[in-house]
């Protein structure tokens, strides 16, 4: 490259050499910096995943939903309790004879990865297969959570004393092995080929099948370890016992360790009881009482915003970002899942006709609104991370500006024992979405299933959105908010925890009757 003088004797490159450099560094920037170009990994977002702010998309009914006004009757029955629905819990058997270490045939060690309420699943059917095979639980092993790097153990996140003292009559459970089979640990199924590690267990197992498989090397070593163990019992054809079973672990022994359920109920009782409360009330008085505040008074409901980077990229759906987010959702969907992203073969409106897209932050927004929510609501935001960060969530602040969630409630003292802590997390917002007068979940996932199942269970009031309703309705931009609304209200009625019976293969874990209740 030819170089030209200056008056003080540098050499420097002319107009035309300046923009082949400029050039070359943009072609080699990425290579020596990865982590602001490359995929996005799902800890560390790429700068220009959210460059563009997502503004409003639908402004034709954020606009109106921002002025509406619900009656004092639509405030009182959106709050109301749900009814009697004729279903009781029956989870109590006829107390067997405890078992004993001593006579069982062996012990059983499960190996559970997955986030929380997959773990919780795990356990419960690892204590159904112990009644199965007659055997002694060992304390499931949980894995490190390979998304969010959570090590937390099963004593720091449950109960242990009270888990292995509910199921004291049904199953032998104990905290360790003994001396004699202290080899049996994680580290040594990792470093090989052994005899007593299970990996064939085939998805949905039947009964049969632990007896024939698993029971024979109990009663020959001693101990049997089942990894992997995510969804490896059946949800058809067993003893009513078993199945009775699992709903007594599901709903009764899993109970958080008291450090969770303790900052829970600090939260629970900021949410109903705000500092300001009695300054509103005293305004409310010299102005008049304002009824339809008066109805949500004491009462909060608890939205699961699901809505991080992998729901988004997996859905191939467009979320307004602009073209830097559609490339880098695209990177990322294509690095982490390697093309079999199957739903990136449709346009946006056929998926969001399809009812295939996560609800976003502000369509969230307007479907609380259309139902009667109003900005005196007191929202708890459930959630991990959301995709787009505050940039995402304004337009639902806007809509809600009573809207908490862990970190504006909690002082930094009260949350140490749970901060970084995913599992631990989840654990505090399952607590106080189950103690909420109304849940809803913008997206279904294994939260949604788990508080979905335990709320119907304990009769709660929970809004499922109709996800193929509310897509048709937001692919219409020519429609009013009175239409939206009546859609919405009439779409939903039949949407808010009554009972729905399990069909088969579906799971006991999201369908708690008829296996878990019984009519009334």
């Amino acid at each position: 490259m030819k170089l030209h003088k200056d008056y003080y004797g540098y050499y420097y490159p002319n107009q035309s050499q300046r923009a082949a450099l400029a050039g070359l560094l943009v072609v080699l920037f990425p290579a020596f910096f990865p982590n602001l170009f490359g995929p996005l990994g799902r800890a560390s977002p790429s700068i220009f995943s959210e460059w563009n702010a997502p503004k409003a998309r639908h402004l034709h009914l954020l606009n109106p939903a921002l002025l509406s006004q619900s009656s004092v009757e639509q405030q009182s029955k959106l709050w109301s309790p749900l009814p009697n629905q004729g279903w009781k819990h029956c989870l109590e058997e006829p107390k067997s004879l405890s078992l004993t270490p001593k006579g069982s045939t062996g012990y059983i060690q499960v190996f559970l990865d997955g986030g929380l309420n997959q773990q919780k699943m795990g356990i419960c059917d690892a204590v159904a297969v112990a009644k199965i095979l007659n055997a002694t639980l060992v304390v499931p092993h949980l894995e490190v959570n390979p998304v969010w790097q959570d090590s937390s153990s099963f004593e720091e996140i449950f109960d242990l004393d009270h888990f292995i003292e509910v199921l004291r009559d049904e199953v032998s459970i104990v905290k360790d092995l003994p001396s004699e089979f202290s080899w049996s640990t994680r580290e040594y199924y990792a470093t090989g080929i052994r005899i007593t590690r299970i990996k064939t267990a085939p998805v949905h197992a039947s009964s049969d099948w632990y007896l024939e498989n698993v029971l024979p090397i109990l009663q020959r070593y001693g101990v049997a370890a089942i990894s992997p163990f995510s969804h490896r019992l059946t949800f058809e054809n067993l003893p009513k016992n078993i199945q009775r079973l699992r709903c007594k672990v599901n709903f009764k022994a899993l109970a958080f360790v008291p450090h969770i359920r303790e900052l829970g109920e600090t939260l629970v009782n900021r949410l109903r009881y705000p500092p300001n409360r009695n300054q509103d009330a005293a305004s409310d008085s010299q102005d008049g009482t304002n009824q339809i505040e008066k109805q949500g008074a004491g009462k909060f409901v608890v939205l699961h915003l699901r809505f991080d980077k992998d729901m988004a990229a997996h859905s191939a759906c467009d979320f307004g970002g602009g073209k830097a987010e559609k490339l880098a959702l695209a990177k990322y969907r294509q690095v982490i899942w390697q093309g079999r992203v199957l739903k990136s073969q449709f346009t946006d409106e056929e998926l969001r006709n399809q009812g295939r897209c996560p609800l976003t932050p502000e369509e969230i927004g307007l479907l609380l609104a259309a139902l009667g929510f109003n900005n005196s609501t007191r929202l708890y935001l459930a959630s991990h991370k959301v995709y787009g960060g505050e940039a995402r969530i304004s337009t639902l602040r806007r809509l809600f500006p009573l809207m908490e969630d862990k970190k504006s409630l909690a002082s930094a003292e009260e949350g140490a024992k749970v901060e970084g802590k995913a599992s631990l997390l989840a654990a505090v917002d399952y607590y106080v979405s189950m103690q909420s007068d109304i849940f809803i979940s913008a997206s279904p996932g294994n939260m949604h299933n788990a508080l979905v199942s335990h709320r119907a269970y304990m009769n709660l009031k929970t809004i499922r959105p109709s996800m193929s309703l509310l897509g048709k309705l937001f692919v219409n931009k020519s429609m009013e908010w009175s239409e939206f609304q009546h859609a919405v209200l009439d779409g939903h009625k039949s949407r808010q925890g009554q009972i729905r019976l399990r069909k088969e293969k579906q799971s006991i874990y999201t369908y708690p009757a008829p296996d878990c209740m019984c009519q009334a």
